[in-house]
């Protein structure tokens, strides 16, 4: 009896350890990215909405070609919606992951996550509209992975939509995180592009010029796929007994936050804080 005893100990020590360490891999990632998304929104707030309010509209395409055409009513629209609800869902959408406000405050949970839905959804349009009728920098490759991106954000909202009115709670949860990660598509691939710049001080596998090459393929689609892989590792580590799951998962988890905090900085002080200093 006394062996057994020193030997499950340990094992339960350790799968606590590992537990914990999950949790942890997983929470600092997320204050790390909504830090960094809401510095995205503010720079979205402040550039294209200060050009709006000082009615320079063409300003809009230094950073966005074609992101302003005199006489196009449908495609600025189509531009001002998706700008003014990315900025919305950015700064609103993370505290829907807040369990604290779910458990004090259901009926504000109920109705920002009802707004969020919508502004996925219009956002989603939107984007895919732009790309219909302005087309990426990326050209068709871009004009792909972009529109998947969009078809992404409308399944993954009506999947969060229909658990949360089966009352499918976990389920619901899932979906919502997924939803969470696409919607933030834009916002990784210039965390990744900045990230990528920094690590090998200049532009590599594609050409700045034309904004093409074999790494921005991989960007175009790996902004969306790559954190969705990273989410299914997590879920997958938390249904395991076994250690050494959650360990990879932790640790994979902490080395897309070292990235992402890297990528987040080195885009604030390279392409977002100079065009509004």
């Amino acid at each position: 009896m006394i062996s057994n005893s020193k030997t499950t100990t340990p094992t339960l020590s350790n799968r606590h350890w590992s537990k914990s360490l999950l949790n942890f891999s997983v929470q600092f990632w997320f204050i790390i990215a909504v830090l960094g998304q809401w510095i995205f929104a503010f720079y979205v707030a402040a550039f294209y909405g200060g050009a709006v309010m000082e009615g320079d509209f063409m300003r809009w395409n230094r950073v966005l070609p074609h992101g302003y055409v005199e006489g196009q009513t449908m495609g600025n629209l189509a531009v001002a919606i998706h700008l003014l609800f990315a900025v919305i869902v950015m700064a609103g959408g993370p505290i829907q992951f807040v369990p604290q406000l779910r458990k004090f405050a259901p009926k504000f949970h109920r109705w920002n996550g009802r707004f969020y839905l919508g502004a996925a959804v219009l956002i989603s349009l939107s984007g895919v509209y732009m790309v219909i009728t302005k087309g990426t920098i990326s050209g068709l490759v871009g004009d792909i992975s972009v529109c998947l991106n969009g078809v992404l954000i409308l399944v993954f909202a009506y999947l969060t939509v229909t658990n949360a009115i089966k009352r499918r709670f976990d389920a619901h949860r899932k979906w919502a995180l997924r939803l969470f990660l696409v919607m933030a598509g834009v916002w990784f691939f210039r965390v990744g592009l900045m990230f990528w710049l920094f690590i090998n001080k200049g532009p590599v596998g594609f050409d700045p010029e034309t904004f093409r090459g074999p790494f921005l393929v991989f960007l175009g689609f790996g902004q969306y796929l790559i954190p969705l892989a990273i989410v299914e590792l997590y879920f997958l580590a938390q249904r395991q007994k076994q250690m050494g799951i959650k360990i990879f998962a932790a640790i994979t988890l902490l080395i897309f936050t070292a990235i992402t905090a890297l990528g987040t900085f080195a885009a604030t002080m390279g392409m977002w804080l100079p065009r509004i200093s």
